[in-house]
C-alpha cells in the first residue's frame, strides 16, 4: 500500500495566522506574550499528515478499502461514485502537544491550544493540495468525510479507519484511544474524494452555534 507522509516547518506557520484565529492584531496589549509563545513553540515544531489513495470496492451496501469493511449507509453514499478515495490522518504533532501542556497559565494554555490549531491547519493545507494536484481532477473539488462529524457516520468509525491507514501511531504518531478520541487532540482522520462541487459535513450538521461551520445547513437528508 503506497502511503505519503507529509511535514511542513514553522516557515508555513505564521504569527499572522495565530493573531487571525484569536481574533487579535498586533496592538493587542497581548501581543507580546503571543508572540513570545510562538517564538518558542517554531523551535519544536512539526505538524505531519499521512494520506494514501485506494480503490474502493463498492459491494451490497458497503465499501471496502483496503480490506476493512465500511457498512455505513452514509459513507456508501458518498463514496460509491469514487474511482479513487485518500483515506488520511494529520496532527499539530506530538512535539507541540506535549510542550503546550507545560503552561498552567490559562490564556498561555488557550494561545498554545490555538496554536496547534494553526499548525495543524498548515499541514492539512499542504496534504489536500497533494492530494487534488495528484490524484483528481483539478477541475473538480476534493471534499472530505469524517468519522465523528456526523451522525451518520459515528465516532467509532476512526477504529477502521485507522485499520485502513495501518501503524498510523508507528508513521505519525496519533494515538487512537479506547474512547476514539485521538491524541495529539488537534489530530483529524478522513477520507478525501472527489465531487462536482463543494461538500461539508456542516451542510448535513443542524448545530447553528459552531464556530467553525464552513456551510449552511441544508435541512434533512
Amino acid at each position: 500500500m503506497e502511503k505519503t507522509i507529509v511535514t511542513v516547518g514553522a516557515s508555513a506557520i505564521s504569527l499572522d495566522a495565530l493573531l487571525s484565529k484569536l481574533h487579535m492584531d498586533s496592538n493587542h496589549k497581548f501581543y507580546g506574550q503571543i508572540a513570545a509563545i510562538y517564538d518558542d513553540a517554531m523551535k519544536i515544531v512539526k505538524p505531519v499528515a499521512l494520506y494514501t489513495p485506494l480503490v474502493p470496492e463498492i459491494r451490497d451496501g458497503k465499501v471496502l478499502l483496503n480490506g476493512v469493511e465500511l457498512n455505513e449507509p452514509f459513507v456508501y453514499k458518498m463514496l460509491s461514485g469514487s474511482e479513487v478515495v485518500v483515506p488520511y490522518a494529520a496532527t499539530c504533532g506530538q512535539e507541540i502537544d506535549e510542550w503546550s501542556q507545560s503552561f498552567t497559565d490559562m490564556f498561555k494554555m488557550f494561545t498554545a491550544d490555538t496554536l496547534k490549531e494553526v499548525c495543524l491547519d498548515a499541514v492539512r493545507t499542504k496534504m489536500k493540495s497533494e492530494i487534488q494536484e495528484t490524484y483528481f481532477d483539478q477541475s473538480k473539488c476534493l471534499s472530505t468525510i469524517n468519522p465523528g462529524s456526523l451522525n451518520d457516520w459515528p465516532i467509532t468509525g476512526q477504529e477502521p479507519l485507522f485499520k485502513i491507514l495501518g501503524g498510523v501511531t508507528d508513521d505519525i504518531g496519533v494515538v487512537l484511544k479506547e474512547s476514539m478520541m485521538m491524541a495529539p487532540t488537534k489530530s483529524v482522520s478522513g477520507i478525501a474524494f472527489q465531487t462536482d462541487s463543494p461538500y461539508h459535513n456542516c451542510q448535513l450538521c443542524p448545530r447553528a452555534d459552531c464556530i467553525g461551520r464552513k456551510a449552511p445547513y441544508e435541512g434533512d437528508h
